[in-house]
Formats: C-alpha cells, sequence, structure tokens
C-alpha cells in the first residue's frame, strides 16, 4: 500500500495532501487518545471511558468503561460499569474530554437501584400519557 488509509478519500477526489497527513474528524480523535472521553451514542446512551485507539471508521476502543444514567430534574446520576469496549464509529453522535477537575459537573451521585427504578417509573409514565421515546435520536419520527 503507497498511501496511508486515511489519506484513501482525499486521494481519490483528486486532492494533494501530504503523506500520514490525516483528515479533520481523525486528527480529532487522535488528540483525543488516551484521555477520558463522554461518548454519546445514536441510542442516546451515555459512556464515560477512556480512549485507546480508533480506526479510519472511527470505530473506538475504550477501556474502563461506564454507562452513566442521569436523572435531570433530580440531578443525580449512577454508573453501571461496563469495562472495555468496541464502539463502532456509525453509533458515536458525539464525544467530548471529561473536565478531570469535575467528572460528575452539577451533579450529585445516587445509588444504581434507586436512578434505574426512576427511569423505569418514568418510561412507563410517558407510555401511559402515549409518548413514545425514539430508538434512534436521529429517526425520523415519521417512521416510528
Amino acid at each position: 500500500m503507497e498511501r496511508p488509509v486515511f489519506d484513501a478519500d482525499e486521494a481519490e477526489a483528486g486532492k494533494e495532501k501530504a503523506l500520514g497527513k490525516l483528515p479533520h474528524w481523525a486528527s480529532n480523535l487522535e488528540d483525543n487518545v488516551d484521555k477520558q472521553l463522554l461518548i454519546m451514542l445514536r441510542d442516546g446512551r451515555k459512556l464515560i471511558g477512556w480512549l485507546r485507539t480508533f480506526d479510519q471508521f472511527a470505530n473506538l476502543l475504550v477501556e474502563q468503561t461506564v454507562e452513566r444514567h442521569i436523572l435531570c430534574e433530580e440531578k443525580v446520576y449512577a454508573d453501571v460499569y461496563l469495562g472495555t469496549m468496541m464502539i463502532r464509529g456509525e453509533n458515536v453522535c458525539l464525544f467530548g474530554e471529561v473536565d478531570g477537575q469535575r467528572p460528575q459537573g452539577p451533579l450529585s451521585k445516587a445509588p444504581l437501584d434507586y436512578v434505574l427504578q426512576r427511569e423505569a417509573d418514568m418510561e412507563a409514565a410517558d407510555a401511559a400519557r402515549g409518548i413514545q421515546q425514539p430508538i434512534d435520536i436521529f429517526a425520523d419520527p415519521s417512521e416510528w
């Protein structure tokens, strides 16, 4: 292979790039390797973990991952430990570095069973009112 994988798209488009130069989205990921990130997925889940590596498809390898459940009205959260995860790039909506000085922000920690029970109660109340939760935050509501 004469060109790095990251340069294949630009080469096909006829743009002249230096060998080894990463596209903007990949260089952004590269800047965040070995940092703790908050990753929001298309299904609405929020994951926090240490980004270890990524590939040309923006698939992420994240260690010490937790899924954060947040009750915004009560300003509390609980974490479910997931361990090491490989996250498909197509499922990532956004990501950002976690502030090491304030990792939980304005939220306070609550027991996991309490947070999960409150989430279930709120979903049941929404279902009783006929409010549907989207499966994919980018989905068209007419397709539900």
